[in-house]
């Protein structure tokens, strides 16, 4: 679930720059992620995933409900899942075509949801991947407050959740809970490219239906480094969550192939 500050707190932002292309060769890799929202379990939802068909799939706001049917549904195009509860609303799956190792659970520094490392095999080498949902936009005094004092909560966790791989991650990915702010300066600042913004216009993947006027906004996201840059960046609109799938194609350039 996302929260509705989110559209009137950012009108107006710019997204960051978008980052030259390189030229892409050789094999490609599908994320997709997903907020699928704990309080609508949904086959709409799960139909999404099944249509989006991504290599590596990763879930946020997973229960146990959501586990069985998911299982069910997905277990025979799927044969790595893993999912890990965090009741009520910070629960997460991998979902995925190859083999991947987790690293131990990763608690929030500043009482947040939790976050998971995994390497991952893939069509394009092995990667070190980092799965997040990030703190809320909530303070004690509501949603709007939240907005101007949570951004460094999550800068400060995103800050936390990289170290966990000696030479931190090669992708980055879920929901940061913000479209802009120090959490994404964070990866900006450290090089990472964000998919959405390189294939601008990608305006939403979240919306929320108020009785006169929608709010809208993008906090899910798939950052890549390391020579592995997006190739293609799709918001699927389908399912039943309040968020859309964003499913991204990634691909390593030809420098970083070792082509002349």
């Amino acid at each position: 679930m996302m929260w509705l500050w989110l559209a009137v707190g950012c009108d107006g932002c710019s997204s960051p720059p978008s980052p030259s292309r390189p030229v892409v060769i050789g094999p490609t890799l599908s994320v997709l992620t997903y907020n699928v929202n704990f309080e609508r379990e949904d086959p709409a939802t799960i139909e999404a995933i099944v249509g989006a068909d991504a290599d590596l799939v990763l879930l946020q706001e997973t229960t146990p409900g959501w586990e069985a049917a998911i299982r069910a549904r997905l277990g025979d195009r799927y044969p790595h899942i893993e999912f890990r509860d965090h009741l009520p609303d910070g629960g997460m799956a991998v979902l995925a075509k190859a083999p991947f190792v987790s690293l131990p659970g990763l608690v929030s520094p500043v009482g947040g949801f939790p976050a998971w490392c995994l390497d991952a095999e893939s069509p394009v080498g092995r990667l070190r991947v980092l799965h997040a949902h990030l703190h809320p936009p909530l303070d004690e005094n509501g949603l709007f407050t939240g907005y101007f004092t949570t951004t460094g909560l999550r800068a400060t966790e995103l800050r936390s959740h990289v170290s966990c791989f000696e030479g931190g991650p090669d992708v980055v990915a879920g929901d940061l809970n913000e479209e802009v702010g120090d959490a994404v300066d964070v990866l900006v600042d450290a090089g990472f490219f964000d998919a959405a913004s390189a294939f601008a216009p990608v305006t939403r993947t979240w919306a929320w239906q108020l009785e006169w006027w929608e709010l809208t906004g993008r906090p899910d996201h798939v950052f890549s480094t390391g020579g592995l840059f997006p190739v293609e960046v799709e918001v699927i609109e389908a399912g039943a969550s309040d968020h859309r799938p964003l499913r991204v194609v990634l691909g390593r350039s030809a420098r970083a192939a070792g082509a002349p």
